[in-house]
């Protein structure tokens, strides 16, 4: 045979072995990893706060001392994108410097470089995209001619990724339309638009003189509940949407407003009402924005009061799938405002599917409980909720199965009490 015949024939053999090598392999699914997170709590002792990092919450025994990434307190912490905790500070008006933590590349919790002067206060909380929003009830500079301020609402918003702040102020008067003025309760980031509850307040000087009704502090329209839609950050033109099954979503401590609405993991909202106004005739209870609509589901009530033996709801937190894990007022009959927190120390299972209520089997007695960590962390369809107790016992955290409504007693952590407790992700940068 031709040698160089012979020669090609060969070289020819392994270029086409080689193609299909290749070509099989770009068949092959690459590999990606999941990005890695951590359980961060917030514990606090005294003055401050520690923050800990840990990869199980189920077990084990954590302390403050000598441990963690020490920091001030907080009067609110806020998980934003499981990218960034931010620690926000309420001081009745005066600024308050919030900072902000992420994990490192090596996994390590470490204060953020810039921190972040609000000057204003707030009165609700939440993340919206990379914002952290806060908002609060504020008289505007735009007076009448006898000098009265109307009323709006300032919105304090970061950039967590820039770590950058901005504000707005909106004129709220006669915001439903009704005379009256009004706040807003919760954030919730639904297929890219920005929904609040809406809280009337009553008629200002101002809306008086401007509407020809008469001032009063109070809402005169108890039995109606308000979500207001805006398309973004910039919070103009908002949409109203208006339902007379439950009064307005929201509960209340002195100046906080605690959100009342949940959005689900498939974008459906869920308004929830703790029938808090005194005036209602309306029960606790909870209603549904179906995802993609800006209308309440006229097909979906629960009544939330009348499956708790009289018992209202304090505030919700969406679990996974249908559940929600419900914190609710302990004692039966309607929220009375009080100098001291709420006092809310039963929970239960909520499932929005078959619209089944239980009580969570499983944590402390009632009586020994003395509060509830603000945040709660998710994984694995299991919601994680710190308890601290009045017995002697350290604080620890519960591990809350939703389709059984049991909690079981996991990490404790030998410190004052626990504030919060989410997952991080381990920063790129």
């Amino acid at each position: 045979m031709n040698k160089k015949f012979l020669f090609n024939l060969v070289m020819a053999t392994a270029i086409f072995v080689s193609s299909c090598s290749k070509d099989n392999s770009s068949d092959e699914e690459p590999v990606v990893e999941e990005p890695k997170s951590s359980f961060v709590i917030v514990a606090t002792s005294g003055e401050a706060s520690y923050l800990l990092k840990t990869e199980d919450l189920t077990s084990g025994e954590m302390t403050i001392v000598n441990s963690g990434l020490e920091t001030d307190n907080g009067t609110e912490w806020e998980f934003n994108s499981n990218k960034y905790l931010y620690r926000l500070v309420y001081n009745q008006g005066n600024a308050g410097l919030t900072s902000s933590y992420v994990l490192n590349a090596d996994g390590i919790i470490e204060e953020r470089s810039i921190a972040n002067e609000v000057r204003s206060r707030f009165t609700t909380h939440g993340s919206y995209g990379k914002y952290v929003v806060m908002a609060a009830a504020v008289a505007t500079d735009t007076k009448d001619a006898a000098e009265n301020a109307a009323q709006g609402v300032t919105f304090t918003y970061i950039d967590a990724e820039a770590q950058t702040l901005a504000t707005k102020t909106i004129i709220t008067e006669n915001f439903l339309g009704n005379g009256e003025y009004v706040t807003f309760s919760g954030i919730a980031d639904v297929n890219g638009k920005l929904f609040t509850a809406v809280c009337p307040i009553g008629v200002s000087n101002y809306g008086a003189a401007q509407t020809g009704t008469e001032a009063h502090n109070g809402t005169a329209y108890p039995d109606n509940v308000w979500i207001a839609v805006f398309d973004n950050i910039d919070f103009a033109n908002p949409r109203i949407i208006t339902d007379d099954r439950l009064s307005y979503a929201t509960t209340r401590f002195r100046s906080q407003y605690y959100t009342n609405i949940a959005v689900d993991d498939r974008q459906n909202l869920y308004v929830f009402s703790s029938a808090y106004e005194s005036a209602t005739t309306k029960p606790s209870g909870v209603l549904r924005i179906n995802a993609g609509t800006e209308t309440f589901d006229p097909n979906f009530f629960f009544n939330i009061e009348a499956a708790a033996e009289g018992r209202h709801l304090c505030k919700p937190y969406y679990v996974t799938e249908d559940y929600f894990l419900l914190q609710m007022y302990t004692a039966p009959g309607a929220p009375v405002a009080t100098s001291s927190a709420p006092v809310a120390y039963k929970l239960a299972i909520f499932n929005a599917a078959d619209k089944s209520f239980r009580w969570v089997t499983g944590l402390p007695e009632v009586e020994v409980i003395g509060s509830f960590g603000k945040k709660t962390a998710v994984s694995d369809g299991i919601i994680y909720m710190s308890v601290v107790t009045t017995d002697g016992n350290q604080p620890a955290i519960y591990a809350i199965n939703p389709v059984t409504a049991t909690a079981t007693k996991g990490a404790v952590v030998t410190c004052n009490s626990i504030s919060a407790v989410g997952t991080l992700l381990i920063s790129e940068q």
